[in-house]
């Protein structure tokens, strides 16, 4: 809950201002209005503060989590939490009073970001900038191309929203088409691109006819096969549980739950919906729902594969659905590139508003297992806005919960281009993937070439990878490639490497209900939320051996070594070939990562095998 502030603050003088965001020109697609700005219009704004003792989170996230320290698994709680990274009073009072010597007055404030209403006039003067109307054609926003803040305020400020930010909402999107086969077939050996299905049972697949095509199609069966859960029985009062996001109006339905339980012989199980942040609140299970425009809104598609696919595999563990507002609800800064053709197809998930809420609540509130199957090319984001966004993660590691998510679906790029300076060539990661605090899924070669991986141009090499990305470097990856690759500043091998885990997911389709009709759905999306189930299934072992949840995984992950993952050592992902319909896009001859022994960017340590790793997870 917004408390109101009231109490007297001496003022802060500034000494000087620092432009903190600059762009030369608005994002591909969008231009200056005509529309002239009313001055004495309010609008509001939101001030980030940035948290305390940032330098101790990954110290003791790597204390709690890595196997063998005297503190493994002694994760925190949210009084903990708040005492360790909250803000300090005395930063909240700096830019209360900084706010305050402009007039401001209405400002509410949670303890980490102070939301305040002013004229249009007055934030010109505090952010000594210009705000304007931009437009693209179907919607027009006041907006601004540069901003600055206080010199004496950069020590205790994130960033100010929405200010840079332009765009609308768009997921990952689910394309089936497949990129074709690398040019010249003598240089083919540097990224091998092999197509190869691991074998199911026939007795799982099934042909869906779909919109007048046919689609051959896994049962839930064949991902337990997959994933070797087997017959494995949970003690859902042990207190396991696992949760799905679902952003930009995407939310799961209770009848198609109940049509895909009844057509796979799954007990009959329900979901509990948290929304938030301006989630939807209208009945979630009615077709005919409107946004608060009059526009249909709801879209079940997303949403209902990852809560299918879950219920599929964890056979009775509590499930939840948290639902955060996709339309307007985050104004973090954004920052298109050329791959967005359709700029009312390019907002960002409300990643700082979502995890806000999360880190807001006790931990007898918060799922376990959270699973997220939305992300963009890293470089559409402002580094603070990520970093904030990663340190969140961070946090709720720490809190003992696991944040999974899919790692993409364009290969090492699709339009290959940085986004500022002079635009050159480079493979784009895929962000919250780049986070080294949360584990990345994705399909493997053999499913979809076109799955994300790679190494991140904000986040360093994280603390539990240097072997396995040393080793790959070394071993792994052809030298020509490599140093082809280095030499033309494609990639940065010195980033956090992902993704970290693999899920077959993709081909054949994963069979579920959409809208009252059974129907195929597929690809990386559907990665995390398999990984993701067998991570709350090791929960439901360990906590009914009275050991505490896994937590932030990742350093047991890279511990393993491989055990108790099934690696996947042929294939490649590809990208940046010129395949897609994008103006402006770079081709790089060759880009792809190929799949080897151990760690590769191309299907990280594997596919987990469920059957090995809840006798594993018992040793620690």
């Amino acid at each position: 809950m917004l408390r109101p502030i009231s109490f007297a603050l001496a003022l802060v003088m500034t000494v000087g201002a620092a432009v903190h965001e600059s762009f030369p020109g608005p994002p591909f697609g969008w231009t200056q209005s005509s529309q002239a700005v009313d001055l004495s219009a309010n609008t509001t704004l939101q001030a980030w503060l940035q948290y305390a003792n940032l330098d101790q989170l990954e110290p003791l996230l790597e204390a709690l989590s890595t196997p063998g320290s005297p503190q493994y698994g002694q994760w925190i709680n949210l009084a903990e939490q708040n005492r360790i990274f909250a803000p300090p009073v005395e930063a909240q009072n700096r830019v209360q009073s900084w706010l305050e010597s402009f007039g401001i007055t209405d400002i509410c404030s949670d303890g980490s970001v102070l939301t305040f209403t002013t004229s249009i006039s007055i934030a010109d003067s505090l952010l000594n900038t210009s705000f304007a109307y931009y437009t693209n054609g179907e919607r027009t926003e006041l907006r601004t191309l540069e901003y600055s803040l206080p010199d004496d305020l950069l020590d205790v400020l994130d960033f100010i929203t929405p200010t840079t930010y332009f765009g609308n909402p768009k997921g990952y999107p689910q394309g089936t088409e497949s990129d074709p086969a690398l040019q010249p077939a003598e240089k083919r050996s540097a990224v091998q691109h092999v197509r190869k299905r691991q074998t199911m049972s026939p007795s799982c697949t099934e042909v869906i006819e779909y919109q007048g095509v046919n689609y051959t199609s896994i049962q839930p069966q064949c991902y337990q096969q997959q994933l070797n859960t087997g017959q494995y029985q949970v003690d859902a009062s042990a207190g396991s549980t696992i949760a799905i996001t679902s952003f930009l109006n995407q939310t799961a339905s209770y009848s198609d739950l109940a049509l895909f339980e009844a057509a796979y012989d799954i007990p009959d199980q329900n979901f509990t919906k948290v929304i938030f942040a301006n989630g939807e609140t209208y009945n979630l299970d009615d077709q005919s729902s409107v946004d608060s425009t009059g526009a249909p809104s709801i879209n079940h598609d997303e949403a209902n594969m990852e809560l299918q696919i879950i219920i599929g595999l964890v056979g009775g563990l509590p499930v939840t659905e948290y639902i955060a507002g996709g339309f307007e609800a985050d104004p973090g800064s954004f920052v298109p590139d050329v791959s967005i053709e359709n700029v009312s197809d390019a907002m960002p998930e409300p990643y700082v508003e979502f995890f806000r809420f999360l880190l807001s609540q006790e931990n007898k509130d918060l799922a376990y297992v959270i699973s997220n199957s939305y992300g963009r090319r890293e470089l559409t984001y402002e580094k603070s806005y990520a970093r904030r966004v990663c340190n969140m993660i961070g946090m709720l590691g720490l809190r003992g919960r696991t944040i999974l998510t899919s790692s993409g679906d364009q290969g090492v790029g699709a339009a290959c281009r940085a986004n500022t300076g002079a635009m050159q060539a480079e493979f784009v990661p895929t962000f919250p993937a780049s986070c080294p605090y949360i584990t990345a899924e994705l399909d493997p070669p053999t499913a979809m070439n076109r799955s994300g991986g790679g190494f991140s141009n904000f986040f360093p090499q994280a603390f539990y990878q240097k072997p396995a990305i040393d080793a790959y470097l070394s071993q792994g990856i052809l030298p020509e490639a490599k140093e082809y690759f280095a030499s033309n500043n494609y990639t940065n091998f010195l980033g956090r490497g992902y993704p970290d885990l693999a899920a077959d997911m993709d081909n054949p389709r994963i069979a579920g209900f959409y809208n009252g009709e059974r129907g195929p759905n597929g690809g990386t999306s559907a990665s995390a939320p398999a990984v993701a189930a067998v991570i709350a299934l090791l929960n439901d072992v360990r906590l009914r051996a009275g050991k505490p949840a896994l937590g932030f995984i990742n350093p047991l992950i890279y511990a393993l070594k491989g055990e108790g993952f099934t690696d996947i050592t042929r294939g490649s992902t590809v990208g940046c070939n010129g395949s897609r319909n994008i103006t402006g896009q770079a081709i790089i001859p060759y880009a792809g990562w190929n799949a080897t022994e151990g760690w590769d960017p191309t299907t990280g340590w594997g596919i987990p095998n469920f059957g090995l790793l809840k006798d594993i997870v018992l040793k620690f």
